[in-house]
């Protein structure tokens, strides 16, 4: 297990030793919405604390060190625990390997269950431990040397951060993937002694046993927890009561300071030559190879269903843009898009479809500013939306995406991705349309909410205050 760093003579100089942070985030580099939480996290602290050095515990090390921070880890020690599906625990083999069940069950009719086998069967993990012990014994004996290196890594920050995004969620990897890690490394800051904080955290999918013990466990030994929505609290709530009385904060990427956020495009206003610009973000929703759910006949509705979005916008005069926030997924998808676009237009989209190159949040963000309309999908790409400030049209395809639309009053613009259609979509835009300039009003009084002193920044206070605290009695 090896700790990425950057080259000694690159790290900025100091004076004296600075506070240290490590921040975990499930992000491979991707998906953009997780970057712009990173980023809006690391700017806050900074103005807090000038000298601060950021360590990452991520998917992605490289990435992490090249847009971040001084120093990486892996978040997690092998890829084993995603060798199952989300939404099945290791007792319950996936569809095909029923066979592995066999080491403990023998069960059947007319057969009497032996309660302690009965018993062994409910342990996550054991039935394929019991059927293939080799590789169980070596990822156990990586996540033993995985968790003494983290151990070490610990003991030089000053404060471990659970940064926002939906992190307590088993939808991807079941229990054994986020659950655990976020459980062990918080943990391993318990014994190290350095401070643990949650932070604006979304909750999501957590219904098997052992993802709401991890979790559960995890949410007690913080010392500081906060929650993205209300319904975020209430899912934490019914895991750890207490929870109930934690702050609710909103998304981080909403706190990004201007400073941060980069200059319009200007050339997208000039090729639409007065024409309004719409930006379209679409995603890779049930793509099979994509989705950790896949449902190929929901994903070509999906599709189809977008072709006639953008199709009918292009004939009405728009400029269209078309932008993913996550890479490496959603950009699959432009490709089946355009190309029926362009079968059903039966011409050229020169002129009239935009793809601009979008490789981190800042030239989305970029993009979104020289607006007029957003279509999106993806929390963060309505949230970027936000942001800068661009009416949206969202097609929900997970509750997180209902709750902010809620938060911000914006249901009127809302639709849901399994039965939306085009003609929805028109008739949604049709009376953001009209409502246009009180929309823009509503979401720059929420954002100066909270760029003004509000929970975002009494949040980063204290994250500052645990840090320092921590600093201060070690120097």
């Amino acid at each position: 297990m090896q700790i990425t760093q950057i080259p000694s003579g690159a790290e900025r100089e100091v004076l004296e030793p600075s506070p240290r942070v490590a921040l975990i985030t499930p992000y491979n580099g991707g998906n953009l919405g997780d970057a712009a939480i990173q980023d809006a996290m690391i700017a806050n602290l900074r103005l807090r604390m000038p000298g601060a050095q950021f360590f990452g515990i991520t998917l992605n090390d490289d990435n992490f060190l090249k847009q971040h921070g001084v120093g990486a880890f892996p978040l997690l020690a092998s890829m084993m625990p995603l060798a199952y599906r989300s939404g099945r625990s290791f007792a319950q083999p996936p569809e095909g390997q029923e066979h592995l069940r066999a080491a403990v069950d023998d069960s059947g009719p007319g057969v009497r269950t032996n309660p302690i086998r009965r018993a062994l069967r409910h342990v996550p993990g054991l039935v394929p431990f019991l059927k293939k012990p080799r590789p169980w014994l070596t990822a156990v004996r990586r996540e033993i040397l995985h968790s003494l290196e983290g151990y070490r890594v610990l003991r030089k920050q000053d404060l471990l951060v659970v940064s926002g995004g939906g992190q307590l969620d088993e939808e991807y990897g079941g229990a054994w993937r986020l659950p655990f890690a976020i459980c062990k490394w918080v943990l391993l800051a318990r014994l190290a002694r350095v401070p643990c904080a949650m932070a604006s955290v979304g909750v999501g999918k957590i219904t098997l046993p052992a993802s709401r013990r991890f979790v559960s466990m995890a949410l007690r030994m913080c010392s500081y927890r906060s929650y993205r929505e209300t319904k975020s609290r209430a899912i934490a709530a019914s895991l750890l009561p207490r929870a109930m009385k934690d702050s609710v904060v909103p998304d981080l990427a909403f706190s990004l300071p201007e400073s941060e956020l980069p200059a319009p495009v200007r050339s997208i206003r000039t090729m639409a030559g007065g024409r309004p610009v719409i930006v379209i973000s679409p995603m890779a929703y049930a793509k099979p190879g994509s989705w950790p759910t896949p449902n190929g006949a929901l994903h070509d509705r999906y599709v189809e269903q977008m072709t006639q979005v953008l199709s009918c916008l292009s004939q009405r005069g728009y400029l269209v843009v078309v932008a993913c926030s996550s890479l490496g997924d959603d950009d699959g998808v432009l490709p089946e898009l355009l190309g029926r676009v362009a079968e059903e237009m039966k011409c050229s989209l020169d002129g009239r479809v935009l793809c601009p190159t979008i490789n981190t949040w800042r030239d989305l963000v970029a993009v979104l500013r020289d607006a007029d309309y957003l279509i999106a999908s993806r929390l963060h790409g309505t949230i970027l939306g936000f942001v800068t400030q661009t009416p949206a049209v969202a097609i929900s395809f997970d509750p997180k995406v209902d709750w902010v639309m809620e938060d911000l009053d914006q249901t009127d613009y809302l639709l849901h991705i399994r039965d939306f259609t085009a003609e929805d979509v028109l008739n949604a835009l049709d009376r953001l349309t009209v409502c246009r300039d009180a929309v823009i009003e509503r979401l720059a009084s929420y954002r100066q909410g909270i760029l003004a002193n509000s929970p975002s920044a009494r949040q980063y206070d204290s994250l500052a205050a645990l840090a320092l605290k921590r600093h201060s009695s070690n120097n």
